[in-house]
C-alpha cells in the first residue's frame, strides 16, 4: 500500500513536481520509474501513516516496517518527508524496504534507507536484483554500481544484468547474492578523486 501511494503521489501530487523535474533531468523516462516503482514521500510528518492507520495498522506495525518512527510528543511520524522514494527489493520481487533521496538543496543526509528490520539486511541484498537477476544469468556476468539511479539509467539504456550496492561497501553477503546467478562479478564505481 505504502509503495502505491508514494508512486501515486510522483505521479499527480503538485508538491512531487520538483521530484518529477529532477527525474526527467536524470534522464529516466516514466516507464523506468514505473518499472522500479519510483515514488515521492509528501513533505508532511504524517500523510503516511494517517493513511495507513485508517487501515488498520497499529503505530507499532509501522515503527517495525520502517515505515514511521516514534514520535517524542508520543504517536509515530512519516519516517520518509520530502524525499523521492525507491522501493527496495528482494530477489523475488517483494518489497523489503525504501530508499528516500532528498531533494537537491535541501538539508539532511541525501539518502536515508529504511533501517534494518526483520526482512530487511543492507548488506545481503543488492539493488535491482529482481529485475536483473534472468539477464545476469544469462550474462553470467553482474556489473555492480553504487546508486539507485545508475541502476535505472543502465536498465534503461539496455543493460539489464546491473544492480547496485545500496550506498555501501560491498559486502560478502552482496557478493555471495551476485554469484548466486553470475560466474563473474564487475564493480563499476565512481571513483573518487
Amino acid at each position: 500500500g505504502a509503495i502505491a501511494w508514494y508512486r501515486e503521489v510522483l505521479r499527480q501530487a503538485h508538491q512531487a513536481e520538483r521530484a518529477r523535474a529532477y527525474l526527467a533531468e536524470r534522464g529516466l523516462a516514466d516507464e523506468t520509474l514505473d518499472r522500479f516503482g519510483i515514488g515521492y514521500a509528501p513533505n508532511t510528518w504524517d500523510a503516511l501513516t494517517r493513511r495507513l492507520r485508517d487501515r488498520g495498522f497499529k503505530d507499532a506495525e509501522l515503527v517495525a516496517a520502517g515505515l514511521a518512527g516514534p514520535s517524542p510528543r508520543g504517536g509515530v511520524y512519516d519516517r520518509f518527508r520530502g524525499r523521492i522514494i525507491i522501493p527496495i527489493r528482494d530477489a523475488t520481487g517483494r518489497a523489503i524496504g525504501l530508499g528516500g533521496r532528498i531533494m537537491p538543496g535541501a538539508e539532511g543526509p541525501k539518502y536515508l534507507n529504511s533501517p534494518a528490520t526483520a526482512i530487511f539486511d543492507k548488506s545481503r541484498t543488492l539493488y535491482g536484483i529482481d529485475l536483473a537477476k534472468a539477464a545476469i544469468r544469462r550474462e553470467k556476468l553482474a556489473v555492480i554500481v553504487e546508486g539507485y539511479t545508475d541502476v535505472m539509467a543502465a536498465h534503461q539504456a539496455g543493460f539489464t544484468n546491473v544492480v547496485a550496492s545500496l550506498g555501501t561497501a560491498l559486502t560478502r553477503g552482496q557478493v555471495e547474492l551476485a554469484t548466486r546467478y553470475a560466474d563473474a562479478i564487475a564493480l563499476a564505481y565512481d571513483v573518487d578523486l
